[in-house]
C-alpha cells in the first residue's frame, strides 16, 4: 500500500514538473484550438477525426483547473 502511495506521489510530482512550465492560459487556448480543429475536420467531412479531436477540450480544461486548484500559489 505504501508503495502505491509513493508511486502516486511520484506521478504527481512528474505532472507538476511538466505543467509548471506551461502558462495557465495555454490550457485554455489549447481547448479553444482543439474546438476549432474539430470544426474544421467536420467541415472537411472527416467525422471520425472531428469527434476524436472534439473530445480533447474537456481534458485541457481539466488540466488547467486541476493545476490551478492544487497549485494556487503558482499563478
Amino acid at each position: 500500500m505504501a508503495d502505491t502511495k509513493e508511486q502516486a506521489a511520484e506521478a504527481q510530482q512528474t505532472f507538476f514538473r511538466v505543467t509548471d512550465n506551461v502558462p495557465e492560459e495555454a490550457w485554455y487556448w489549447a481547448a479553444l484550438g482543439s474546438i476549432g480543429v474539430s470544426a474544421m475536420l467536420k467541415l472537411a467531412g472527416k467525422d471520425d477525426w472531428a469527434i476524436f479531436v472534439g473530445q480533447w477540450p474537456p481534458t485541457f480544461l481539466l488540466f488547467g483547473l486541476y493545476h490551478r486548484l492544487v497549485r494556487p500559489s503558482r499563478r
